[in-house]
């Protein structure tokens, strides 16, 4: 369940990453006019750039809060409470072009996300784009310790004794979330589920690097020729420490 301020943080996004705003202009003329589904859109950042492009389009969101705010910030657009685990609903080839931005993908587990690249691969017509992006392993962020929120001082002493306050809860959830999930984190040859700063320490997200993931891609069905770009929108051919990377693959 999505709290409120979650909730509201979402909804007031509205710009496109780097990365994303590089391989939609890459593929937007292909796509133009025909179906594009959008999953984990949340509160709605990814869809007035999407529907730019198509207005055949599909949001699918797994919080129905979430759903709630986008339909309530896009009433005319297509947002719909589901799984991209499972994405069934919708007939095999359909889809021109398929995103899940923000990492979306990394916050399952394994057979998950191996699930979620044969539903998406599925709904893809055949030469169809699917834009996603997630965790990189190569990142310093990968093997960093334990983090305490940051405090910002003040020279005023209600000010400080608040921030005090709100810093000293952070730190007592980090440190509780922390203790729940390290015992789950895993680390694996191709890739690494573990418990980073994201949330609070509150989950536990999935990181492969480039290589690995487009082995991944080739082992789900999508073609080898898989393109990636980093945070700054570049085009990459070898591996970069920034903490995720965008990838196109191609059904």
């Amino acid at each position: 369940m999505a709290k409120g301020d979650v909730v509201r943080g979402y909804a007031a996004q509205s710009e496109l990453s780097h990365p994303e705003t590089a391989a939609l202009d890459r593929l937007a003329g292909e796509a133009r006019g025909l179906p594009i589904l959008d999953l984990g859109v949340g509160g709605g950042r990814t869809v007035s750039a999407l529907r730019a492009i198509s207005e055949d389009y599909v949001g699918v969101e797994l919080s129905p809060q979430m759903v709630a705010a986008c339909r309530q910030r896009y009433p005319e657009a297509t947002i719909e409470l589901g799984d991209a685990r499972d994405l069934g609903r919708f007939v095999e080839g359909h889809f021109q072009l398929v995103v899940f931005s923000c990492n979306g993908i990394g916050m399952v587990d394994h057979e998950a996300r191996v699930r979620i690249l044969a539903e998406v691969r599925r709904v893809l017509r055949p030469g169809g784009a699917f834009v996603f992006s997630t965790h990189n392993r190569r990142c310093p962020d990968h093997d960093a310790g334990f983090r305490f929120p940051a405090l910002e001082l003040s020279w005023n002493p209600l000010r400080l004794l608040v921030r005090s306050a709100r810093f000293a809860s952070r730190t007592v959830a980090r440190m509780r979330n922390r203790r729940r999930h390290l015992p789950e984190e895993r680390r694996l040859a191709d890739y690494s589920v573990i418990n980073d700063v994201c949330h609070d320490y509150g989950t536990l997200l999935y990181y492969i690097d480039l290589a690995a993931q487009r082995r991944q891609l080739a082992d789900a069905g999508y073609r080898p020729d898989s393109i990636a770009f980093d945070l700054a929108g570049r085009e990459i051919a070898d591996d970069t420490r920034d903490s995720s990377i965008l990838y196109v693959a191609r059904k």
